[in-house]
């Protein structure tokens, strides 16, 4: 039976480090997907995802860089062996260039992968960056207001006359 590949990338206005902590780490990993998830940055660990419809193995890491993963879903006959996913993260000007390679899938169902891949990953990882830096940026402009709000006040008592 023939199998397929595909490859897919996106670019994430954050840092790699940021974007492969995001991926590999349980709590990143449900904070972008909305789902629960299992997975750490350590080579012959167990990784899940989405209620265990995704599962399988991370075979090799390269810290804040690189991951290769043995995968498989639900979906899969029991015959079918797993297949593999290599994640790569390089820096780009607007942040993070995420490469996606996904070897060995079972014949057929390579474009329903690269859909999921786009639906359920990119998107939601690209929405998930932008919202933390949009609630950066509202920190920021309230922590600016607060000091000129004390410049103001500051100025004012420096102004008051000398009772006498």
């Amino acid at each position: 039976m023939p199998l397929e590949t595909i490859e897919l990338s996106a670019v994430i206005a954050a840092a790699p480090d940021d974007v492969y902590a995001a991926w590999m780490t349980a709590k990143g990993h449900a904070a972008f997907t909305g789902a629960p998830a299992s997975i750490s940055a350590r080579a012959g660990t167990r990784h899940t995802a989405w209620d265990g419809y995704i599962h399988g193995w991370v075979l090799r890491v390269g810290p804040g860089r690189r991951a290769t993963l043995a995968w498989r879903t639900n979906d899969f006959a029991p015959s079918d062996m797993d297949s593999f996913v290599e994640l790569s993260m390089e820096r780009a000007k607007e942040g993070t260039r995420v490469k996606l390679t996904h070897w060995e899938l079972p014949e057929g169902q390579g474009e329903r992968y690269t859909k999921g891949w786009e639906e359920f990953y990119f998107a939601p990882l690209a929405k998930y960056f932008a919202a933390r830096t949009a609630k950066k940026k509202t920190a920021a402009k309230k922590k600016t207001a607060a000091k000129k709000t004390v410049a103001k006040k500051t100025a004012a008592k420096k102004k008051k006359p000398a009772r006498g």
